[in-house]
């Protein structure tokens, strides 16, 4: 519903307003002056303001100003009402912003059709501002669209833009900044963390622009531009040293940044953050988009361009802040440099000598006069990074939802360009379960073959089946062992998941049961899984779904532990429900399932050893410890019944799986590393 604030100090006319209005389906808001107005406009969220001129305490004139000058309300449709005759005040309304006026005495068809031009008006300004965002939106998720398939994309437009009049050309030194492999860490983020954590970040990286000079401050997605000009400020600092000055003191507000990261963002795999930044220095052109009145700057020409190229190159080089030769020509005595090279300019046939900016020595003008504030623009920088924060949020995860959901319907037709996802190359679907879809992929930049599993969690349970994806890689990316899976990659959005993760060409465990097993196998095959369980629960985290499944077959016949998907950390509980089941719930799979987790009690890691004891026992019988026909019977047995024997040329190892085995955990190996001294002691092989 539209809300409508009538100020008016004659109360038979604002009732009359009032009451004609509400009529018309209208919310009303009412003041009988502008000090009062004020107030109510900061309570209530009001479409339009219909207000009369003369008044007590705030005249209309007085109001109009107030609202003008605020940056929450500037926007906001005013009406003024005045008498008929007097043209001077109606002059003096519209100068001073307002959008119509309306003449005492007015009738009903009068007020109706000013105030519905007025919503037209407003309406239309919206719809602007709607396709701009809109278009701006689409704009980055296919730049982030084209990251994620291994394409280069242009972010910031460097030609002048349709519509756009040159306004002034200067001399000046530009700033071009980025947030390295950006669309690897908003993956693991849902949109509103990704848009949290861009505010963060620009607010602490803009003020070192700011005090520095800075002007002309563009963001687009993840990426900042700034113009630094002899010309438009005051500061006797050269341009180009104050811009050498910024680059640093945003790589030491990166640096600080990242511990706010690691707190706010813990154990959720994040990739390391890193910015580059390029600066050049040369003649830029200023172009205004819009009216005088509402005029927007945006910078172009060869220094813009050739400023986005070297940040570009900052990853390539392993350099942080990337500045050319001319740059370092103006900016004086006291900077600092590490390596030095030439770099071809994208779609120039020229070279850039440039340098890596590794410090700044400061002098006494320096300290004087180099922290211009600029607090005026704190507001507007601060609007800014929000919108863009929020745009970019939607477009990152709006790319990588269409990426992912667009493997669904991948047919591998022979001849096809092969669909590509963040360096990877999809060859072909090997498999689908429920909500998940499994790939044979290729990683681009070395050939390693990867399985890609997708998830779509979109449907019911989308938040456990999702938090299992994100726990799963944030348990494993840290852990590097022969007798682990490796994860590799992950990326989601609020209904879409994948991780990448370690190929097994041979397949798992299970497929070997059917050749047979020599004891000697068996014994290798458990001490290379009870060296995989010693690390992880090494690392406070228990496995719980231990089968013949999860192990997975190296090309050399060597093992490794696989699907940490319903695996707990024991470290990271922040009480003993994180390591305990509900009562009559089942996790991990009957038949190798510990008596604690069957009843629903506290896991240790000696629940995983206990099914590692039940596979032993079936790799050396051939057949399972414990069978029936109901879930009821076979849990029953995993709680009462006693550890059948194994067949007689293993019965060296019966007290081996007995231990491993017990109903009680305490009666159990102590931990996986006090189980391989035992098979160490029984095979006479090295624990």
């Amino acid at each position: 519903m539209t809300t409508i604030l009538i100020v008016e100090d004659d109360d038979a006319i604002r009732n009359n307003i009032t009451r004609l209005l509400k009529l018309e389906g209208f919310d009303i808001v009412s003041a009988p002056n502008g000090r009062l107005a004020l107030e109510r406009l900061r309570q209530v969220a009001t479409d339009v303001v219909i207000s009369d001129v003369s008044m007590p305490e705030m005249d209309g004139f007085a109001l109009l100003e107030a609202i003008r000058t605020d940056k929450a309300l500037a926007s906001l449709p005013v009406m003024l009402l005045t008498a008929l005759d007097d043209r001077a005040s109606m002059r003096r309304g519209m100068t001073g912003g307002a959008d119509d006026y309306l003449a005492k005495p007015f009738t009903r068809v009068e007020l109706l059709d000013a105030l519905q031009g007025l919503l037209a008006k407003r309406q239309r300004v919206a719809d602007t501002v709607h396709s701009a965002v809109t278009t701006h939106e689409e704009h980055l998720r296919q730049a982030f669209a084209e990251s994620l398939g291994g394409a280069a994309s242009e972010k910031f437009g460097l030609e002048m833009p349709s519509g756009a009049v040159p306004d002034q050309v200067i001399d000046a030194t530009v700033l071009f900044s980025d947030i390295r492999n950006f669309t690897s860490l908003a993956e693991r983020l849902n949109s509103s963390e990704v848009a949290e954590l861009l505010t963060v970040y620009f607010e602490r990286t803009c003020e070192p622009v700011l005090k520095n000079g800075g002007r002309h401050l563009k963001f687009i997605g993840d990426g900042l531009m700034a113009v630094f000009s002899d010309t438009q400020t005051s500061s006797p600092i050269a341009a180009a040293r104050r811009a050498v000055s910024a680059a640093l003191a945003m790589a030491l507000a990166t640096h600080e940044f990242r511990s706010w990261l690691s707190h706010r963002f813990a154990d959720r795999g994040l990739p390391p953050f890193a910015i580059g930044v390029g600066l050049h220095a040369g003649e830029v052109t200023l172009c205004r988009l819009g009216t005088i009145q509402n005029k927007e700057i945006t910078p172009i020409g060869d220094t813009v361009n050739t400023a986005a190229r070297l940040e570009a190159s900052s990853k390539e080089l392993g350099w942080t802040v990337v500045a050319s030769s001319g740059v370092l020509e103006r900016s004086g005595e006291g900077v600092q440099t590490g390596g030095m090279t030439s770099l071809a300019v994208r779609g120039k046939n020229v070279y850039v000598d440039v340098a890596e900016i590794t410090g700044l020595v400061t002098n006494m003008d320096d300290k004087v006069h180099g922290m211009a504030t600029l607090t005026e623009r704190a507001a507007e920088v601060r609007a800014a990074v929000q919108i863009n924060s929020e745009i970019t949020a939607r477009a990152v995860k709006g790319a990588l939802t269409s990426k992912l959901s667009a493997l669904k319907d991948l047919s591998f037709e022979a001849g096809e360009a092969p669909l590509r996802l963040k360096g990877y190359r999809i060859t072909r679907k090997i498999g689908a379960g429920g909500m998940t879809q499994v790939y044979l992929a290729v990683r681009e930049f070395d050939g390693l073959p990867v399985v890609l599993k997708v998830l779509d969690a979109s449907g019911q349970d989308a938040s456990v089946h999702l938090s299992r994806f994100i726990q799963e890689y944030a348990l494993l990316s840290q852990i590097d062992h022969p007798n682990v899976i490796k994860i590799y990659d992950q990326g989601f959005t609020d209904d879409h998941a994948y991780i990448a993760m370690e190929y097994f060409e041979r397949g798992d465990l299970r497929s070997a049961f059917t050749t047979g097993m020599t004891q000697a196998r068996v014994c290798q095959i458990i001490g290379q899984v009870a060296q995989a369980l010693a690390v992880i629960h090494g690392r406070g985290v228990i496995h719980r779904d231990l089968k013949p499944e999860n192990i997975m077959l190296h090309a050399d016949g060597s093992v490794a532990l696989a699907d940490f998907g319903i695996a707990k950390s024991m470290l990271k509980a922040e009480n003993m429900a994180m390591t305990q089941t509900r009562h009559g719930d089942v996790v991990g799979t009957p038949y190798y399932l510990s008596p604690e987790q069957a009843t629903g009690r506290a896991i240790t890691p000696q629940s995983d050893l206990y099914s590692l004891g039940i596979m032993m026992f079936e790799m050396l019988a051939g057949r399972r410890p414990f069978a029936a026909e109901t879930l009821e019977q076979l849990l029953a047995h995993h709680l009462h019944a006693p550890t059948p024997a194994l067949p007689a040329q293993h019965a060296r190892l019966q007290a081996i799986v007995n231990k491993l085995t017990a109903k009680k955990p305490e009666e159990r190996y102590v931990s996986a590393q006090a189980l391989l001294a035992d098979l160490a002691g029984v095979t006479g092989t090295p624990a």
